[in-house]
C-alpha cells in the first residue's frame, strides 16, 4: 500500500499514521488466509455480512460497476475491503478537501470512513478479487457528488 495527497504543486507521501489522523485504516494481512482477517474485521465492528467481489474488466458488467464506483461517492457507513487479488486505487477527500490517492493490492485492507467522499477505480488489466464485510446493505448505498472537472477520476 501507497498513498500521497495530490496537489497541484507537488506530491506529499503519507504514512500509516497521517493516514489514521484522516480517518482512513489502511494495513495488511495475508490474502492466501483471509479467513481470520475477515472474522476479526467483523468482530471488531460488530458485523455478520460479508461478500465476496470479482471483477474482470472484460465483462461489461464489471466494466459498469467500475465506472460508477469511478464518480465520487460516499457511503452512509464505514466502507472496508479486503483485498484478495489484483490492483486498484482510492482517491479518498481529506478531512481539508484535498485528494489523498492510495494504492492497493492483494494483502491490503482499507477502511474509509462514512460520510467521506471517494472514487475507486479499478486496473483494466487483469481480475480484482476482495472481500467486503459491512454491517447492512443500506449502509453501502452510494450517495453521489455533482461530477465536474474537479471530482471527474478522468
Amino acid at each position: 500500500m501507497r498513498a500521497i495527497r495530490m496537489r497541484a504543486e507537488d506530491e506529499i507521501e503519507y504514512t500509516a499514521a497521517e493516514l489514521q489522523a484522516e480517518g482512513i485504516r489502511c494495513e495488511a494481512f495475508d490474502p492466501g488466509a483471509a479467513a481470520p482477517a475477515l472474522q476479526r474485521v467483523l468482530a471488531e465492528r460488530g458485523w455478520t455480512e460479508h461478500e465476496e467481489v470479482h471483477r474482470d474488466m472484460s465483462r461489461p458488467r464489471d466494466e459498469a460497476e467500475s465506472a460508477r464506483e469511478a464518480d465520487e461517492h460516499c457511503h452512509l457507513g464505514d466502507e472496508v475491503r479486503l483485498f484478495l487479488e489484483g490492483q486498484a486505487l482510492y482517491d479518498v477527500r481529506c478531512l481539508n478537501d484535498e485528494w489523498l490517492r492510495i494504492w492497493v493490492g492483494a494483502g491490503d485492507v482499507v477502511v474509509v470512513p462514512a460520510r467521506r467522499y471517494h472514487r475507486f477505480v479499478t486496473s483494466k488489466a487483469g481480475a480484482l478479487r476482495y472481500v467486503q464485510p459491512y454491517g447492512g446493505r443500506h449502509l453501502l448505498m452510494q450517495l453521489y457528488r455533482v461530477s465536474d472537472d474537479r471530482t471527474r477520476a478522468f
